[in-house]
């Protein structure tokens, strides 16, 4: 040691350390590698003894030997960027996307009617039918298709008239301009509508059977009908 101490002559320490003595713990474990030749210090990464693999998970830990997943080969014509996500919940398991759903809500009725007069007005309401539509997936929108079937059999005098719905579409109109009458008339229609449902939301879907355009005495003695939705969640 040099110096007084003052500021103009401060203390100096000089020291030197031979490279014997530090040569032995540099080198005596992993991380740390040292060249006699060139004199070169250099680092190397420490694999953890307790990394454990398994399920899929591959891999030491180290520069040449990292952890991988093992991964199949993509098998779709599109881009592997089209592929969904890996998500980690707050247990620290790996999670994917939520499956999607597929459906199906169904309602058949039959009602007999004691020969009630075909209204004149076009679209008169001669039923309205309801059917309940979930949608099961708490995460994602639901695309709903939804199949609406009537048929209202008419009896029919000569020169009679009658026509059928469903809303304001009129599905039939039949004149009756034979020679006698005519029981029990009737044909089968359909309507397909579709529609959107929030996640986890239940609603009711509706069809208006009408009637209307009826003259020379033709009345209704049935209606049947027929609702069915497909309830398909939509991708992300």
């Amino acid at each position: 040691m040099t110096g007084t101490g003052s500021i103009a002559n401060p203390f100096v320490i000089a020291a030197a350390v031979e490279c014997d003595t530090i040569r032995a713990c540099i080198s005596a474990g992993p991380g740390i590698t040292y060249n006699e030749a060139t004199g070169v210090i250099s680092a190397t990464a420490v694999v953890d003894p307790n990394v454990v693999t398994g399920c899929g998970l591959e891999g030491s830990g180290s520069a040449g030997d990292p952890l991988l997943v093992t991964s199949g080969a993509w098998p779709y014509p599109c881009d592997v960027s089209s592929g969904s996500f890996l998500y980690c919940d707050a247990d620290g398991v790996l999670r994917s996307t939520p499956p999607h759903t597929a459906t199906q809500n169904v309602q058949q009725t039959q009602t007999a009617y004691p020969d009630i007069p075909v209204p004149l007005p076009d679209d008169t309401q001669i039923e309205i039918q309801m059917l309940a539509v979930v949608n099961p997936d708490p995460c994602r929108e639901a695309f709903v298709i939804v199949e609406q079937e009537m048929e209202i059999s008419m009896d029919m005098p000569i020169n009679s008239t009658g026509a059928s719905g469903i809303g304001t579409d009129d599905m039939m109109f039949r004149f009756n301009n034979g020679n006698s009458p005519q029981v029990s008339v009737h044909s089968q229609h359909t309507k397909v509508i579709a529609t959107i449902v929030g996640a986890g939301v239940a609603t009711v879907t509706q069809m208006r059977v009408t009637a209307g355009r009826g003259t020379g005495g033709a009345t209704i003695e049935r209606v049947q009908t027929f609702l069915q939705a497909f309830i398909l969640t939509i991708r992300d």
